[in-house]
């Protein structure tokens, strides 16, 4: 086992990036599918179906940790704190602005309301005493924006403890967030044990919980991959969660014994989506030593710097084509991967469109104060 340097382009990541955003989109595509309580048998099987593939799907978001993880902890990647403050939570703080802005407009219908009765009318009939507050928060998808606002903060000193933690140190730190927080979880959801929330309460291990423990796992992985030994315990791991987390979702869940589905192992918390989150990060990691073929990975390569912006659009673009009838029937739970795939597509488009304008725009901005200046 040997540490890693960033040198050249690991499309092996790439690679992983576009795969976990295209999770994510069949993941939030897959609630229609999920959280409908079955009137049938046949419609209970594809019901099972369905939460296999979004068992497969929970890795997506953590895989997007992970990765951001084993990238900015690297020791390669040098990050004062100054850059902290002036690069990346201003890029945060913008991409919030204008998504939230977005999306709670869109909550109160005003892009449609401009076609019927104009933009100037649309604008007054918005409720701002309900628009401020849902601007604030976000829709549903843009908590992931406020987490990684929070992973920025720590990450100076997280840096800190990489640089000077041994391989052993850094496993145990992993260890240590994995269990505190399912633990954390198990115990609030499904335990309910008085005693075990007060003992967890008094250790005050706060610091531990959440999803820094896959932060420090990217890192963990990407820079000391252990063996082909060690990676297939965990690859064994990561395929027994998969299974035990569709297989007890199907036992919490029995046919026409719900109207509200049990989704306890599907958190992000749980120590099963942990380590399938793990086996899949490592996979990839294991398989970095693999060289695409030059024009395939050319067409790659400009690929992952739209994944954040696909996964900020595809929501409004799930709405919309569910209202336009562009999706394939939800009857069929294998339906969803290829909706999934047609959502993921648009996004993709649509995130290359708004790129190239913001590009432009930046340009423009920048040529007008070189102008003024001389």
């Amino acid at each position: 086992m040997e540490a890693k340097h960033l040198s050249e382009r690991l499309i092996h990541y790439d690679i992983l990036r576009i795969l976990a955003a295209y999770l994510i989109v069949m993941l939030h595509l897959s609630v229609q599918y999920i959280n409908k309580a079955p009137a049938s048998v046949e419609e209970y099987l594809q019901w099972q179906q369905a939460v296999k593939l979004g068992t497969a799907a929970r890795v997506g978001v953590p895989i997007f940790v992970m990765l951001s993880g084993a990238f900015l902890l690297h020791p390669d990647k040098q990050i004062p704190l100054s850059a902290i403050f002036k690069k990346y939570l201003p890029k945060l703080a913008v991409l919030f602005v204008f998504w939230s802005f977005f999306y709670a407009l869109t909550e109160q219908n005003f892009f449609e309301h401009i076609g019927r009765i104009g933009l100037s009318h649309s604008w007054q009939e918005i409720n701002w005493s309900k628009f401020w507050p849902y601007f604030a928060q976000g829709h549903y998808h843009m908590w992931y924006l406020y987490m990684l606002a929070g992973l920025y903060l720590l990450t100076p000193l997280l840096k800190h403890i990489t640089a000077q933690a041994s391989k052993a140190q850094m496993t145990y730190f992993v260890i240590l967030c994995v269990l505190m927080t399912s633990v954390t979880k198990l115990n609030t959801d499904l335990w309910h044990l008085s005693v075990l929330g007060a003992i967890l309460d008094k250790l005050s291990l706060s610091f531990f919980l959440g999803y820094i423990g896959y932060f420090a796992a990217g890192f963990l992985l990407s820079f000391y991959t252990p063996g082909w030994r060690a990676s297939l315990v965990v690859f064994a791991l990561g395929l027994l969660s998969f299974r035990f987390t569709y297989e007890e979702t199907w036992k919490l869940n029995p046919m026409f014994g719900f109207d509200t589905p049990n989704l306890l192992y599907f958190s992000n918390y749980s120590p099963t989506v942990f380590l399938m989150s793990f086996a899949l990060f490592l996979l990839f990691a294991k398989l970095g030593f693999i060289k695409l073929w030059k024009p395939l990975q050319m067409l790659l390569l400009p690929l992952p710097k739209y994944m954040l912006a696909v996964y900020l659009v595809h929501p409004f673009l799930i709405d919309l084509c569910r209202d336009t009838s562009v999706l394939l029937p939800a009857q069929s739970a294998w339906s969803l991967p290829g909706n999934a795939f047609i959502i993921f597509i648009l996004s993709f488009v649509v995130s290359m469109v708004l790129m190239q304008v913001y590009w432009l725009l930046l340009r423009g901005i920048r040529l007008v104060f070189r102008t003024a200046k001389c």
